[in-house]
């Protein structure tokens, strides 16, 4: 939320190895371009907007981690 001003709420099905950093007492972030409706299938894509819009995050999560 304080990256974004959003704060998703969502259920996916699909796994990620998060659960075993944060049972591990890692904070963990899942986070990429695009709509996961269109990810990992044939002919997945992602607008430029999503891409700019993920690069403005990653940039952000940087400064923040960085101070």
């Amino acid at each position: 939320h304080a990256l974004t001003g959003e704060v998703p709420l969502a259920a996916v099905s699909y796994g990620t190895e998060a659960g075993l950093y944060q049972a591990a007492g890692f904070d963990a972030i899942i986070c990429g371009p695009g709509d996961i409706d269109r990810a990992h299938k044939p002919d997945e894509y992602i607008f430029a907007d999503e891409l700019a819009a993920c690069q403005r995050l990653i940039e952000a999560l940087g400064a923040r981690c960085a101070t």
